[in-house]
């Protein structure tokens, strides 16, 4: 079975919702009116844009735009890339509230989560189960984005875990 990239329809035509729609679907899920540029940043992941750089402030609400493209995939996978095992399950339980499934994993066993919530560890370690999962197509094509979340602790990490820089 071949899926349609999580960027288009299931006839494969390109699928991005308007800011307004954005908008609205994450006040009726999430309760809150998001930035614009948290929409921004949504439709840019929609649009399956090469590279998204998001840089903002602590507690400003950079996870959210994490989220809200899976409001729009709902057979899409979002794979947040943390190194802070706490902000894991913190989102975890966050987006349980939402009614999203979401797993912070040493393992995925199944397709059944939106949200795979993964270490550094766990995603470079060689011939791991993660690394398995990237080499499967129906997995991979399940993908909305790949997120590097506290980025700045896996590169002052360095001396720490060089294996990260």
């Amino acid at each position: 079975m071949v899926l349609p990239a999580p960027n288009q329809d299931i006839l494969g035509h390109p699928c991005t919702p308007t800011l307004s729609e954005i908008q609205h679907h994450v006040q009726d899920k999430f309760g809150i009116c998001p930035c614009h540029w948290q929409l921004k940043v949504t439709e840019a992941l929609l649009n399956g844009d090469n590279d998204v750089v998001c840089i903002a402030s602590t507690r400003m609400g950079k996870t959210l735009s994490f989220w809200i493209p899976i409001l729009f995939r709902p057979r899409g996978i979002q794979i947040v890339v943390t190194p802070l095992n706490t902000l894991g399950r913190e989102n975890v339980a966050s987006l349980a509230r939402a009614g999203i499934k979401a797993i912070a994993i040493n393992a995925i066993d199944t397709f059944d989560y939106c949200a795979i919530i993964v270490s550094p560890k766990q995603l470079m370690k060689p011939s791991g189960e993660f690394e398995k999962h990237l080499k499967n197509p129906l997995f991979t094509s399940r993908i909305i984005s790949i997120i590097i979340d506290e980025a700045h602790c896996l590169t002052d990490w360095g001396e720490f875990h060089p294996e990260y820089c």
